[in-house]
């Protein structure tokens, strides 16, 4: 990741292109797989109709029962994963102070007994394979509240990646201009998908490494 500035410009800094069109109306289509570093990254919608982005895969929601994790439902199937993805329970524990705010939260602390899972996977209508279910390995305990399951494609595996069509994770694009914009020391590597209800709706993609 390069920080802006830091070397004077004394080194060529590539800003690639990644820009495509909506290939099948009302199908999701990869629009960026998942990369190293990323120092600065552009989404823009440059056609008349709404474009949805969805980076990673949205998470999973667990149920908890006597204090381990009962339950695992599935709230993106995502497509185009090369191998099952990492399931990770985050949060849920926190037994001095059960019910502070943000025990469901990714930050907030994991019981020592912490609750493993793994993703059941099947074939995809769009590519590749997708999520069909969480089997849940280990219900862990100690859980004071439901965790935060964090679906997370491999680190080898560019092309896994949510459904941009869940209106419910996505993220809208207006027409003609709409963008989504990251700059800093902090941007998404994650892959990024993409959905459009028309054929041939166009976007751009910029992104520095």
């Amino acid at each position: 990741m390069n920080l802006v500035g830091s070397r004077q410009q004394q080194q060529i800094d590539d800003y690639f292109d990644y820009s495509n069109t909506i290939t099948t109306g009302g199908t999701a289509q990869l629009c960026l797989p998942q990369r190293k570093s990323c120092s600065k990254l552009v989404i823009a919608n440059i056609s008349n109709g709404i474009l949805l982005i969805q980076i990673g895969v949205m998470p999973a929601t667990a149920t908890i029962a006597n204090g381990t994790v009962s339950a695992v439902s599935v709230n993106d199937a995502g497509f185009g994963f090369q191998c099952p993805p990492d399931v990770v329970f985050l949060g849920g524990g926190n037994a001095n102070d059960p019910v502070s705010y943000g025990a469901t939260m990714p930050g907030w602390p994991t019981p020592n007994h912490q609750a493993q899972g793994r993703a059941i996977m099947g074939a995809s209508a769009i590519s590749g394979k997708q999520i069909n279910s969480i089997e849940i390995d280990n219900p862990g305990s100690g859980y004071t509240s439901a965790p935060f399951v964090y679906v997370r494609a491999a680190r080898h595996d560019p092309t896994g990646v949510g459904l941009a069509a869940n209106a419910s994770g996505s993220i809208p694009l207006a027409a003609n201009g709409g963008a989504y914009y990251v700059n800093g020391t902090a941007c998404p590597t994650t892959a990024i998908s993409i959905y459009g209800a028309t054929t041939g709706q166009a976007y751009t993609v910029k992104w520095m490494p």
